[in-house]
């Protein structure tokens, strides 16, 4: 049975890649299609990014942007050599192409996107070139073991469709399958935030400082106000989302009241966002 780290470009997920090798290290990239999304990223960077998805997403469309800190571009580089090892790249479709098929934005009570947009890439990738089910290591730490009770094992997936002369209607058929047992190796090491963070201390990576979706519903307010800060194309991209489908990711305000608001300077910036979907992590 194949072993697979879930990367997510944290130090955690980093952590769990330098000290547990695994048969595959998999990094999901969730993508924008926006060229203002993306404009201020190194072009050189984006090439890079394009050539490591061509291997196995070239049914996909070009990187463009990313809604993630672009600083995981480098991280992820940065990190193959560190470890001597390949990571695979991985993407599925983009932020627009998702809201046009759901019609929605992903929030609270819409809790769709990660499952869409990481998951669902990594599934297919490991249905199509290697057996299941897999080992799949995810980036849980000691101090955050309640995580494990979201971990699912099962993905239900379309495999035909069916037309019904009566009512001269296509229906889609689908199946159930056991893809991956978790394996939670930091947990049961006890390995803790500290233990991460001492380890990165000294070594020449740069992560994100808010990881994972710089939009998330899941991120405090004046967490995606300082977003604004660092990475405004992605915060006002977002916004214009928001307008077009009118609806917002947070229930109590929208991108544009939230970039207005003021700046809390005690507040815990960089905690990332602790998805539910059982992938984010920081």
């Amino acid at each position: 049975m194949k072993t697979v780290n879930s990367l997510s470009g944290g130090g955690t997920s980093s952590y769990l890649s330098v000290h547990y090798p695994a048969d595959l290290e998999i990094f999901s990239l969730v993508c924008i299609d926006s060229h203002n999304a993306g404009r201020q990223l190194d072009k050189k960077l984006v090439q890079m990014a394009n050539d490591k998805l061509q291997k196995y997403c070239s049914h996909q469309k070009p990187f463009i942007a990313t809604s993630e800190d672009p600083i995981i571009l480098k991280t992820m580089f940065d990190l193959e050599q560190m470890i001597g090892r390949e990571i695979i790249w991985l993407r599925g479709m983009s932020w627009e192409e998702m809201l046009v098929i759901k019609k929605a934005i992903p929030n609270i009570n819409k809790r769709f996107c990660t499952t869409i947009m990481k998951m669902q890439p990594i599934f297919e990738f490991l249905y199509l070139y290697h057996t299941l089910p897999v080992k799949m290591r995810i980036g849980y730490r000691y101090d955050e073991m309640e995580r494990m009770e979201k971990f699912t094992d099962m993905w239900k997936y379309p495999t035909h469709c069916e037309f019904r002369e009566k009512s001269g209607t296509w229906i889609q058929r689908w199946s159930e399958i056991m893809w991956r047992i978790g394996e939670f190796v930091l947990i049961e090491d006890k390995i803790h935030h500290g233990i991460v963070k001492n380890y990165w201390a000294d070594k020449n990576i740069d992560f994100p400082k808010d990881s994972n979706c710089q939009n998330c519903f899941w991120k405090d307010e004046q967490q995606l106000l300082k977003n604004f800060e660092t990475n405004p194309e992605i915060m006002y991209w977002s916004a214009i989302q928001e307008e077009l489908y009118n609806h917002t990711f947070k229930e109590s305000m929208s991108m544009l009241d939230i970039s207005k608001i003021g700046l809390q300077l005690d507040f815990n910036f960089g905690t990332g966002s602790g998805c539910q979907a059982g992938f984010c992590t920081d």
